[in-house]
């Protein structure tokens, strides 16, 4: 659900994850949520240093203490803490689960190679699983004002339309938190440009247009239907995909992406090709959202 009931960030202490964490914290304050911070502690690690008369356990919550003290002291919330060992991707499933709650928030690690986001294992099999919305924050965010509690400033709010029912719900998600954050909701649909031989260009040209020209009335029916979850503005573009939704986030410095991805009857996958290429190119925050 969005914006969110109950907010869970997934901590492994890197810098991508404190990061994820000094935004999940201002967004359960402007959302006046209850934040849960896990940290999973690895068994064998555990077991490790249990040998030596040391309990990771509580050095672990006292990192976590830390961090609220270093990155989230201006916010009002009261984290919860979980130190619990297991694998991961299961474990957070689980404890957001257990907990109640509808966001889980997590870091990416930064990039790697020509424009490959390397999320990191984690971050990926939550992607892949979750029956929850989740946040990925790229470790290079940082609050649109440092001195306030929540996410002021922040946005426009930009959702990826393509016409289909889990990118509508995006949408109409995107509208929600955009009307929570004071901000702009823009619903961008991209419309593939037509790859043909030269000699056929003006005929290309002329299909282009007319998918554009539906696409907008397609649009302006669709936030018809999103009145009662905030104005949104529509645009609509050609061109590469992934590569259009990820300039439009970048030409606001405190932009972010939702996408939306639908809930299988029997297990989950991947976002989608295209979801997946804008999480690797995009340098803001990207929601892949869940209907609940």
């Amino acid at each position: 659900m969005i914006p969110p009931t109950r907010i869970l960030a997934a901590v492994d202490f890197s810098e991508a994850s404190r990061t994820a964490y000094a935004c999940a914290a201002r967004l359960a304050h402007q959302c006046r949520v209850r934040l849960d911070v896990l940290y999973v502690e690895d068994a064998l690690l555990a077991a490790a240093a249990r040998t030596r008369g040391v309990e990771l356990r509580e050095e672990a919550m006292d990192e976590l203490r830390r961090l609220y003290s270093a990155h989230c002291r201006h916010t009002s919330c009261a984290p919860h803490y979980h130190v619990v060992v297991g694998q991961a991707v299961n474990t957070i499933l689980a404890t957001a689960q257990r907990e109640g709650a509808s966001l889980v928030v997590v870091g990416a690690r930064g990039m790697s190679g020509a424009e490959r986001l390397v999320f990191g294992s984690t971050t990926e099999g939550l992607l892949r699983q979750a029956r929850v919305s989740v946040l990925v924050v790229p470790e290079s965010w940082t609050a649109p004002n440092p001195e306030a509690p929540d996410l002021t400033g922040t946005g426009p709010i930009i959702a990826g339309i393509d016409m289909t029912s889990p990118s509508i719900e995006a949408g109409a998600a995107a509208a929600r938190l955009a009307r929570l954050l004071k901000t702009d909701a823009i619903l961008l649909h991209v419309v593939p440009e037509l790859r043909v031989p030269d000699r056929w260009w003006t005929h290309a040209a002329t299909a282009l247009q007319g998918r554009l020209d539906q696409c907008r009335l397609d649009l302006e029916r669709l936030a018809k239907g999103m009145e009662a979850a905030g104005p949104v503005r529509l645009e609509v573009a050609s061109g590469s995909i992934p590569h259009r939704l990820a300039e439009a986030a970048h030409a606001s410095p405190h932009a972010m992406l939702v996408l939306g991805r639908a809930l299988r009857r029997r297990g989950n996958g991947p976002p989608g090709a295209i979801a997946y290429r804008v999480l690797t190119l995009a340098r803001v925050p990207v929601l892949m959202h869940i209907p609940s």
